[in-house]
């Protein structure tokens, strides 16, 4: 299952007990997913900011992973992290509620500030009761490297469309470069560009199996620069290319 699937699973089902909006995005901005969104909602999302500010103020912590947004009073939001110890995976945004319980918003939920930390330690059991992250913990502690290396592949698999290097994870992790690569390629026996390319590889083979989407817009939406590119890298890998492993996947 890929993993927006996953948060998309767990999305309605905290809706389902809490009957308050949740909306998921990646590091970017980009939204993952939303459930029990009305466009007014949308609106005040907007106008107020509050991504951005989540993400403001989630990189100048270092501690509690849980923030609150206030909008026009008594309306909040209330944002944490996607995973607790990768911040480059985005973000939960919970709202907008109220904390007043006579607000007489409609629309709005009512929510008392004491509830918020509960919602979140929900939605983090809900993610934690799933077969899929179950899996994916059990193969990432199971994996035989040291733990900068174990924290640059989370760093990969959670940017791996972005234009990442080698430096960018170094400085993430207080590392220099070349101890990076170094032991990077050491553990692994790979190159920081090798994983790097085999990882947008193995994510846009599910990309490919979508045939409303193009080989560019694939190749563009997995890290790559350009179709040609993609083109080379995916048939050093697959031993194929792009569209012959759509056109016969089980072949490849």
């Amino acid at each position: 299952m890929p993993v927006y699937e996953h948060i998309r699973q767990m999305n309605k089902k905290f809706f389902a007990c809490t009957q308050l909006p949740i909306r998921s995005f990646d590091f970017n901005g980009n939204l993952i997913h939303a459930t029990g969104y009305t466009r007014k909602m949308e609106e005040i999302f907007d106008h107020n900011h509050i991504f951005e500010r989540t993400r403001k103020e989630h990189n100048a912590k270092t501690e509690n992973n849980i923030i609150t947004l206030s909008c026009v009073s008594p309306v909040f939001f209330a944002a944490g992290r996607i995973c607790a110890r990768n911040i480059n995976r985005g973000f939960h945004i919970l709202g907008p509620f109220t904390t007043s319980e006579n607000a007489g918003l409609p629309g709005i939920v009512y929510k008392p500030a004491c509830c918020i930390p509960h919602l979140f330690t929900l939605l983090g059991n809900i993610a934690a009761d799933s077969s899929y992250l179950k899996q994916k913990i059990k193969r990432f502690d199971c994996l035989p490297y040291s733990p900068y290396v174990k924290k640059a592949m989370d760093y990969i698999d959670a940017r791996y469309h972005e234009p990442i290097t080698l430096f960018d994870i170094a400085t993430h992790l207080n590392i220099s470069k070349c101890y990076l690569c170094s032991i990077f390629k050491k553990e692994t026996g790979k190159t920081f560009s090798l994983y790097l390319n085999e990882t947008r590889i193995e994510k846009s083979k599910e990309l490919l199996m979508k045939e409303h989407l193009s080989i560019l817009d694939i190749a563009l939406s997995v890290g790559f620069n350009n179709q040609n590119y993609y083109n080379v890298i995916f048939k050093k890998v697959m031993k194929n290319t792009p569209l012959e492993f759509r056109n016969h996947p089980k072949s490849s």
